[in-house]
C-alpha cells in the first residue's frame, strides 16, 4: 500500500491505492508511520517525499475502514484516530524533512496530512477541501491545530466550517504551500529539488532548526529563545559548524 523509491538521499514514499484515490486505511497509516520511522534511521537517506500514486494525494480517510470501525466499540473507533495521530506525530518528529508533493485531491485527513509536512508543492490541478463538517464530523488528523497556525483563526473558521474547495493558486496565497507546478509529474519533481536540497545541508542542523520552528507555536518568548540558546550550543559545537567557521577564519586570515 505504500511505495518505496529512493533518488539519491532522497527517498518517496507514495500511498498507492489509485482505484480509491489513496483512501487512507489504518493499514496504510500504520505501514507509512513505521516506514517513515525506518527511513529515519537510514543513515543514507537525507530527506522524504511523501505524495501519492495516480494522481491524487489522498481523499482523506477510507470510508469504508471507518465505517468498520464505528461498528465496533469505543476502543476500537479512538485506535482507528489515534492511529492517524502517530503517523501525524512521526512526521511533525522526524529528525529528516518531509516535502509533501500534492496533486488531484487532498480532502479531509489527506489535506490535514500534508499540512503535517515541512513543505509543500501542489500541483495546478490540486483540489483542497475541509470536508469534514459537511459529512457530519469534526476535523481531525491534526487539522484544528495546524489550520489556524498558518492561515489565522478566522480563515481556518472559514476553510473548516464552510469547507469550500480551493485550488492551488488559492492555497499558495493563503501560505498553504511553498511552491506551485504545472501538472502532477513537475509537483513531484519539485518535491524531490526541494528535499535534494535539504539532504545536502548538515542533518543535525536541519534537525534542530526543524525542532525549534515546529516547537515555536507552543513556547512563548523567553521559552524559544532558551530553546533556541540550547540547540544553537549543540549546533555550534557540531563537526559542521566547526569545519565551517574554522574554514571562514582561516579565508578572512588569507
Amino acid at each position: 500500500m505504500i511505495t518505496v523509491t529512493d533518488r539519491g538521499p532522497v527517498r518517496i514514499l507514495a500511498v498507492d491505492r489509485p482505484d480509491r484515490r489513496n483512501a487512507l486505511t489504518t493499514g496504510v497509516v500504520a505501514e507509512l508511520e513505521a516506514t517513515l520511522r525506518a527511513t529515519a534511521d537510514d543513515g543514507e537517506v537525507g530527506a522524504v517525499v511523501l505524495t501519492g500514486v495516480g494522481g491524487h494525494f489522498s481523499a482523506g480517510g477510507d470510508v469504508g475502514d471507518i465505517l468498520d470501525h464505528v461498528a465496533g466499540d469505543d476502543p476500537e473507533l479512538l485506535a482507528l484516530l489515534r492511529a492517524f495521530h502517530r503517523l501525524v506525530v512521526e512526521i511533525w518528529e522526524s529528525p529528516l524533512p518531509v516535502v509533501a508533493a500534492v496533486s488531484g485531491i487532498a480532502y479531509g485527513g489527506g489535506f490535514n496530512l500534508a499540512l503535517a509536512c515541512d513543505l509543500v508543492v501542489l500541483s495546478a490541478d490540486a483540489r483542497l477541501c475541509q470536508v469534514f463538517v459537511k459529512r457530519g464530523v469534526v476535523p481531525d488528523v491534526g487539522g484544528a491545530w495546524f489550520l489556524p497556525r498558518l492561515v489565522g483563526m478566522q480563515k481556518a473558521k472559514e476553510l473548516m466550517l464552510l469547507a469550500p474547495e480551493i485550488g492551488a493558486a488559492e492555497a499558495e496565497r493563503l501560505g498553504l504551500a511553498n511552491a506551485v507546478e504545472p501538472d502532477p509529474e513537475a509537483a513531484l519533481e519539485k518535491a524531490v529539488e526541494m528535499a535534494e536540497q535539504l539532504a545536502e545541508l548538515p542533518a543535525y542542523t536541519v534537525a534542530l532548526a526543524k525542532k525549534l520552528v515546529n516547537h515555536s507555536a507552543d513556547d512563548d518568548l523567553r521559552g524559544s529563545l532558551e530553546r533556541e540558546a540550547v540547540s544553537q550550543a549543540a549546533a555550534l559545537r557540531s563537526g559542521p559548524a566547526v569545519e565551517g567557521f574554522e574554514a571562514f577564519r582561516k579565508g578572512v586570515r588569507g
